[in-house]
């Protein structure tokens, strides 16, 4: 067991006039014994410099050839720490974290140390490790800077693990901060409403996500973002909001009924469009990319919808099969169009991303949507009609789509791990939102 000895911290006040008067002292009492020598006298202390150094430790450790000495501080292992992160070796630069923290836990390095772990551990993905080590920093330093930083990295990693009530009520504890630049303040509201859009919980959410870009408009004249991806992020999902509202509305019958809910369907198909169209135009090569194929599959959606339509239930009955067959190949020749407008989006689409060279799964998505609708559009294919309401609803994509990476100086737990933030930083790394087709970008 390697015994440890802790040199305490030097705050020592050492005017020079002092140090040459024990100097002269000493030599008289080398010099003769037996007799007094006469003391000069010492003169008023002048200017004192106070200096203030980490402690050291030294450490005996036993090992295959003896037993040697281990003499190390706090800005050594910190250092040591900040290469494994940079390198992404996580454990190393874990375990040297927490020993910066264990052995000087009044250390400057604490808060530092505290962030930088919790990077570590985002990037091996062990997010309950990284959600400790931001809480002990938002927690026991909450008027930190670093606090800050750590709070929006907290609300990322809960994100990361579908713990969308924890991200928005950190969230939420965020906003209330008094330190907050413009940049900080909208990446907060807009990742807080697409929290509250993974809750379902769609009114709030938007109103969370207009006040984001409200307040980016009465910003923007006074000074300039660092990004518009936060900006992009809450109109795209504004324009998810509208979409997710066109699934939920079905096609019914009498034909009255139905005549009011397509009248309602194209309606938020259009406010739906209006925002992805205003996201392409931001220029945000990612979020324009999620637009282009979030618009294509409007129409796709729409086309879906007749589809699986009821039909009047005297075209049901055995001996109307022909009628039925009648009946189905005229609403296919009048949604044509739909498909038609679908694929031309995913063509254009796929040409821009192809300018910009965007390479994410949006760009795998429409490829293989456009083949899709390829083979729908050829005259031979026949469609499966399929009028209930289960089929219907199994036409909409399972799953989360992905989101596109939020930028990599604001990021935090990306595939590459954010740079550590040095003893010196107020500033640290921001996080995403959870990529999705971020992994979570959100």
């Amino acid at each position: 067991m390697p015994r440890a000895f802790r040199i305490p911290m030097v705050s020592a006040l050492v005017p020079s006039a002092i140090v040459g008067a024990f100097a002269v002292a000493m030599l008289g009492v080398a010099g003769c014994a037996h007799r007094s020598t006469p003391v000069p006298a010492v003169p008023s202390a002048g200017p004192v410099t106070q200096y203030e150094m980490d402690p050291i430790k030294i450490t005996a450790v036993a090992g295959p050839d003896g037993t040697h000495v281990e003499a190390f501080d706090a800005a050594e292992l910190f250092e040591q720490a900040g290469k494994a992160l940079s390198d992404k070796r996580f454990d190393d630069a874990i375990a040297a974290y927490d020993r910066v923290l264990k052995e000087f836990p009044e250390g400057r390095y604490v808060r530092a140390s505290l962030y930088n772990v919790g990077l570590a551990y985002q990037g091996k993905k062990d997010w309950e490790g990284a959600i400790a080590r931001f809480k002990a920093l938002t927690d026991g330093y909450p008027d930190s800077s670093d606090a800050k930083d750590a709070a929006f990295q907290l609300g990322s990693t809960y994100a990361e693990i579908n713990n969308w009530p924890a991200s928005v009520q950190v969230l939420a504890r965020t906003l209330e901060r008094k330190d907050l630049s413009s940049d900080d303040r909208l990446e907060a509201l807009a990742r807080r409403g697409f929290a509250q859009f993974q809750l379902k919980d769609l009114d709030t959410a938007e109103r969370t996500l207009r006040s984001a870009v409200a307040f980016f408009h009465q910003k923007e004249a006074e000074e300039r973002f660092e990004t518009d991806f936060y900006l992009a992020l809450a109109m795209y999902h504004i324009g998810e909001i509208a979409h997710e509202r066109f699934r939920a509305v079905p096609l019914r019958l009498p034909e009255k009924q139905m005549g009011i809910d397509l009248e309602a369907k194209a309606h938020l198909l259009l406010a739906s469009q209006r925002q992805y169209i205003d996201t392409i135009k931001l220029g945000n090569p990612g979020w324009a990319s999620a637009s282009g194929f979030q618009i294509a599959s409007l129409y796709e959606e729409l086309y879906d919808a007749f589809i699986h339509a009821p039909v009047p239930p005297d075209l049901l009955r055995p001996d109307a099969r022909e009628k039925l067959d009648i009946y189905y190949e005229e609403v296919r020749k009048k949604i044509r169009v739909l498909l038609e407008k679908s694929v031309r989006t995913h063509q254009e689409n796929l040409a821009m991303m192809e300018r910009l060279g965007v390479q994410n799964e949006w760009r795998d998505r429409s490829k293989l949507a456009y083949a899709k609708i390829q083979r729908l559009l050829d005259p031979s294919y026949r469609p499966a009609f399929v009028p209930d309401t289960a089929a219907r609803e199994s036409a909409v994509p399972a799953g989360a789509p992905p989101i596109p990476e939020a930028p990599a100086s604001r990021s935090g737990g990306t595939t590459e791990p954010p740079a550590p933030m040095r003893e010196d930083e107020d500033r640290g790394p921001k996080p995403h939102p959870v990529e999705g087709p971020t992994r979570q970008i959100m």
